[in-house]
């Protein structure tokens, strides 16, 4: 004899691309006392190291097994055991949106959870996102590259770096650089759009707006260190924009020439973040005009 039943997940205030999904679990009791938790349709599987499950496992976490196991203990007579099968019916699909394929989960979305309660943790939830996926690099060997977000995703596959070795760190450089210090990951590339690469360039990590945000200031500062002649600098400072100060500087015949210098700067910067030992790269692009300059 079986049992069904079937729940939509709450998003709260917590609201992702599993919002509403729809989770089905079937229960069939066993005369044996164990309790076995497998997924089904729509539930990962892991196929690499560095994360809580080893490869082969289905991605259902340490927590939400625990739960379930003694949940289940808690109405099930005494001695008796049973088989749960998780699946989630759009779960392949809804993976396909998520960190799963970067993290070598394929075949459907984790079971993730610490508590059963969803609470607005997104940043945490990335910060961890990020953590696993570094250590899984660390674990795996070779370098990494850093982005911050899809069109640097785009750019670093253009660029030739494996999709698996591209991390995107959205505003949180400063976390990522911590644990790439930490997992001792020793080659590192920083590719960035020239807005939040500025802001690298003036010793700032976390790059959320809201933090901190000096970006003319710093560009002007670098390019009239550089030498950028004075009829440029009006202009160059009044720009709403860096991508809008790029069209006057690309008129400036050591455009090219200042833009390696500034990613050597910013290298420097990350550099010393990662405690002066680290191999690092730094790219810095632009939206209309491509790569500027790299070192």
């Amino acid at each position: 004899r079986m049992y069904w039943a079937e729940t939509e997940k709450p998003c709260g205030e917590a609201h992702d691309v599993t919002a509403k999904a729809l989770i089905r679990v079937c229960f069939t009791p066993l005369p044996q006392g164990d309790i076995s938790i497998t997924g089904g349709t729509g539930v990962g599987k892991v196929t690499r190291p560095g994360l809580s499950l080893p490869p082969g496992a289905w991605a259902i976490n340490p927590s939400p097994r625990r739960q379930i196991t003694e949940n289940l203990r808690e109405v099930l007579p005494e001695g008796l055991g049973g088989w749960v099968e998780i699946t989630i019916p759009r779960g392949e699909e809804i993976a396909r949106k998520t960190c799963n394929p970067l993290l070598g989960i394929v075949g459907g979305i984790s079971i993730l959870g610490t508590t059963g309660l969803v609470r607005p943790i997104s940043c945490e939830a990335f910060r961890e996102t990020i953590r696993l996926h570094l250590h899984q690099r660390a674990l795996l060997g070779g370098g990494i590259c850093l982005v911050f977000g899809n069109h640097g995703r785009t750019w670093a596959r253009k660029l030739g770096f494996p999709e698996e070795a591209t991390v995107e760190v959205g505003t949180f450089l400063g976390f990522a650089l911590e644990v790439c210090r930490k997992e001792g990951i020793s080659q590192v590339v920083l590719l960035g759009q020239i807005g939040k690469m500025v802001k690298v360039a003036g010793g700032i990590f976390d790059l959320h707006h809201e933090v901190a945000d000096a970006r003319r200031e710093i560009l002007f500062a670098h390019l009239v260190r550089f030498g950028l002649p004075e009829r440029f600098w009006k202009a160059v400072w009044e720009a709403k924009t860096t991508e809008e100060a790029l069209e006057h500087l690309m008129a400036w015949e050591r455009h090219r020439e200042f833009f390696a210098h500034l990613a050597q700067e910013i290298s420097q910067r990350v550099r010393t973040r990662l405690g002066g030992k680290a191999e690092v790269e730094s790219i810095v692009f632009s939206l209309r005009y491509g790569v500027l300059g790299r070192g």
